[in-house]
């Protein structure tokens, strides 16, 4: 016997991972607290390396997650470009001696390491609207402005609030209202 075709209302719906359910206020703390933890169990010229480090811990399970919802998204590989950018950029500043040539190396592994940061965070910004505005339609909007200053902290703001919404609704759609709409071009 033949099944009959399944239209679109009855295919299955796709279940994607719940966004990290993490109020931002934590993750501020936890910066805090890394940054006091590192300045009380390392030796200074090694301060910047080992806070920015640990605080990359939370971008790059962020990073993951959103790999998981689509192996298409780049920004685990930005992100990667970008901790090899800050441990390169360490070492020549971290060494005593400072020539002309080594500082120049510093300066353009540190503008390079800023773009690649800027760059990051605004992939992510994409990725996160490319889903909760077309695969996960919930209507999110982050402002530009908001990603640049706040990036991480402002992301997870408002997942956090997405993760509360997907809690108390389970499998009923839901609209997230976190911003003025937001208007995808036609793919």
């Amino acid at each position: 016997m033949e099944e009959p075709p399944t239209s679109p209302e009855t295919a299955p719906r796709v279940i994607y991972p719940p966004p990290p359910n993490v109020y931002w206020v934590v993750l501020l703390a936890a910066q805090f607290a890394i940054a006091i933890l590192t300045v009380i169990l390392f030796p200074k010229p090694y301060w910047n390396l080992v806070s920015t480090l640990l605080c990359d811990i939370w971008v790059v399970y962020l990073c993951l997650w959103l790999h998981k919802l689509d192996a298409r998204f780049m920004s685990i590989f930005w992100f990667a470009a970008c901790i090899a950018l800050q441990i390169a950029i360490t070492f020549p500043s971290s060494s005593p001696p400072i020539g002309t040539g080594i500082t120049v190396v510093a300066a353009i592994l540190a503008l390079a390491g800023a773009l690649t940061w800027i760059v990051t965070i605004y992939v992510i910004r994409a990725e996160l609207h490319i889903h909760y505005n077309v695969r996960e339609p919930v209507g999110l909007y982050l402002s530009g402005v908001m990603t640049f200053f706040f990036s991480f902290l402002y992301f997870q703001y408002h997942l956090y609030k997405i993760a509360q919404l997907r809690e108390r609704n389970g499998d009923r759609p839901f609209y997230y209202q976190g911003g003025p709409p937001l208007t995808l071009p036609d793919s």
